[in-house]
């Protein structure tokens, strides 16, 4: 069941999607009260559904004016978006930070949604069913595989 940040992270996609610029300007306040929740509550949301390793930079300016600027973050080439994500993963990844980096190859349709699932399944915390520091370390091997594999076809001229 979809919790109050997924309806909130949802409307901000559904505002960058009907908008032409490269980023939104909400106000902070504003939001919580449509969705009936404490400001902070927006904050959770943007500081872990908006993220840089979402593909998105978050900039803010509190006080009476105050907004939230989000910003959607965009690779030129699939190989570049591949290879930053590549040397953000470093010898440990979560499996929140996985699948963030997952939604977004999915969203800048580097990989499909069946690929994504695949990968999901795959650095899943029960797939890997280790200590969490070796789990970690194994993700991140795991994802850095694939990613490489990605990156190769697309140098190749293969897409996705």
């Amino acid at each position: 069941m979809p919790t109050i940040a997924d309806y909130i992270a949802e409307h901000i996609k559904v505002l960058f999607n009907e908008s032409d610029d490269v980023y939104i300007e909400i106000q902070r306040n504003d939001l919580a009260a449509k969705f009936g929740c404490a400001p902070s509550q927006i904050n959770y949301v943007l500081a872990t559904r908006f993220t840089t390793q979402s593909g998105f930079a978050v900039e803010s300016r509190r006080g009476g004016g105050g907004f939230v600027r989000i910003f959607k973050l965009s690779a030129e080439q699939p190989g570049d978006l591949l290879r930053e994500c590549y040397h953000r993963i470093g010898s440990s990844i979560t499996a929140p930070d996985a699948r963030s980096i997952i939604v977004r190859l999915r969203d800048e349709q580097i990989i499909s949604e069946r690929e994504a699932h695949l990968i999901n399944v795959t650095v899943d915390d029960a797939t890997l069913n280790l200590d969490s520091a070796w789990r970690n370390r194994l993700r991140a091997n795991i994802l850095k595989a694939m990613l490489a594999s990605l990156a190769r076809q697309c140098n190749a001229g293969g897409g996705s």
